[in-house]
């Protein structure tokens, strides 16, 4: 009997920090499938150049592209799964704020993101809108391409290194060797460590849990707080295994 070809779980990140943190537990847990990372080194959700055109259809031509390249029919995939940092995009507007005296151009603390001009502002609530209206676009849909595949999406807040750090201005130099380290050093899957960040949900099914996750990050100054929805991708899969 001919052996059965494994599944493709691809899974869209904005860089390799995303896929150093979890490639490896995800394909010791989902043997069974075929684990495969994207980075986009950059924000798909904002991008100047891309303005005009509807977001479904911007990761939709990213998706083509990366079955092109990777040779992968439509019945090899499983799904599609995407993992962004929401970077506060979810905050009123109000909380943006302008401090003259600080030298970074944008600093993101517990209840606003600061910035040292008037300018900076108006570029942070122009990203912050176009930002969460294209998430909240695509955390709305479980299907992409033409609805040929299930995508799911799903966040660190503020950022990955946030999350795992408590870092919420991390420096670009050192992130990838920090999560390598804290890899190393972890004594537990880390799904279970990312449990602990998940907002408090109410409800039990899968499909509830994806629904409340965003709802509960969308919400006033939440999506600069340390959350993840990370676990309810492992579920996922061992849901569709």
């Amino acid at each position: 009997m001919a052996k059965q070809k494994k599944k493709v779980v691809l899974i869209i990140v904005e860089g390799e920090c995303d896929e150093t943190l979890l490639i490896e537990r995800l394909r010791e847990k989902f043997v069974q499938h075929d684990i495969r990372f994207e980075p986009q080194r950059g924000d798909i959700f904002y991008n100047s150049s891309q303005h005009g055109k509807p977001i479904r259809d911007i990761i939709g031509d990213k998706v083509r592209e990366i079955l092109i390249k990777r040779k992968f029919k439509q019945q090899d995939i499983l799904a599609v799964l995407h993992i962004l940092d929401t970077d506060g995009c979810f905050i009123p507007e109000d909380s943006v704020i302008v401090d003259q005296s600080q030298l970074p151009l944008t600093l993101y603390k517990d209840t606003c993101i600061s910035v040292p001009t008037d300018a900076q502002k108006n570029n942070i609530i122009l990203r912050n809108n176009d930002r969460s209206r294209n998430i909240r676009t695509m955390n709305s849909i479980n299907k992409i391409v033409s609805k040929k595949y299930n995508y799911q999406l799903y966040f660190f807040s503020r950022n990955l290194e946030h999350v795992i750090f408590d870092d919420p201005n991390p420096s670009q130099n050192e992130k990838l060797d920090k999560i390598e380290s804290f890899i190393e050093e972890l004594e537990q899957p880390i799904e279970e460590f990312l449990a602990q960040y998940m907002p408090r949900l109410s409800s039990e099914s899968y499909e509830e849990q994806y629904i409340e996750s965003w709802n509960s990050i969308s919400t006033g100054s939440e999506s600069l707080k340390r959350f993840t929805s990370v676990p309810l991708l492992f579920q996922y899969i061992e849901l569709n295994k």
